[in-house]
């Protein structure tokens, strides 16, 4: 499937009334504030859009995020692979969510992708405003620009006791994945819908399960590179850090109730400080 069936008119007029509202935006320059509201626009867009889109029974998996931009698109003339290296592999050169979404716009990347998907797919309106959002491409593309934004969030979101962050990491559907800096232990919360004797029908709840510690590498909230990421691309996230005396990558990904930590080698993160 490319184009939706029956996709709603009002999910394509707001998508449209967005960016015509903002037309005369310079692209190669996008002001100050206007980053962060492609972002924000675009993920409770196709949050929106892909609820209609299971409500009407039909498959959500075409709309899952590209685990990386097709090498077609990347071969292209227009696209910028050094700005998508930084993205990837130095998501902490961005010092706000603002200045990530303006530079996935003035590097390029976002139209660049359109521009070439269009031509790959033979779907001409995936570069139109006004149409893109009733392809399945449209998805593709934008729930992986919104896993670089989501990669970017996980920089840095320590709190004084540890940090948390969400997404799925081991099952199906979003999770909560909590480190404690006191005791360098890892904690996955899943969500529970069945209640408990007395608890109403519908409380969701969530259950907690220790999977595991790094004590052995040090607290992670000392300034060290950090991240949480699809590593691999199986659809799931996984811890990252740059080890703070080795200088080698480690990464932590859970499997069967347990996070296992090895090293791991980031080749494109090499060529990036090679450009």
């Amino acid at each position: 499937m490319s184009r939706i069936p029956n996709f709603p008119q009002s999910l394509l007029d707001e998508h449209k009334n967005w960016h015509h509202a903002r037309h005369n935006v310079d692209i190669n320059n996008p002001p100050p504030g206007y980053g962060l509201q492609f972002l924000q626009f675009h993920r409770d867009f196709i949050g929106r859009a892909q609820a209609w889109y299971r409500e009407n029974g039909l498959d959500p998996r075409l709309l899952e995020a590209w685990v990386s931009v097709p090498e077609a698109i990347r071969r292209s003339p227009c696209y910028n692979q050094a700005a998508e290296a930084r993205i990837l592999f130095q998501p902490e050169s961005f010092a706000s969510a603002d200045e990530l979404g303006r530079f996935i716009e003035s590097s390029n990347l976002h139209g660049c992708i359109h521009q070439e998907a269009a031509r790959l797919y033979g779907e001409p309106e995936l570069n139109d405003f006004d149409f893109a959002p009733r392809y399945t491409e449209f998805y593709n593309i934008h729930n992986m620009i919104d896993r670089w934004y989501r990669n970017w969030e996980g920089l840095g979101r320590f709190r004084a006791d540890g940090g948390y962050w969400y997404g799925s990491f081991e099952g199906k559907g979003d999770e909560i994945l909590l480190y404690n800096s006191l005791f360098g232990d890892w904690w996955l919360g899943k969500l529970s819908e069945n209640p408990s004797e007395g608890e109403r029908s519908n409380e969701i709840r969530v259950e907690w399960k220790s999977i595991g510690d790094s004590r052995k590498f040090g607290p992670m909230n000392d300034g060290r590179r950090f991240r949480i990421w699809d590593a691999d691309g199986d659809g799931k996230l996984e811890v990252l850090f740059q080890h703070p005396q080795q200088g080698e990558w480690v990464e932590g990904k859970v499997r069967n109730g347990r996070i296992g930590w090895q090293p791991v080698r980031l080749i494109a993160e090499r060529a990036l400080a090679e450009t």
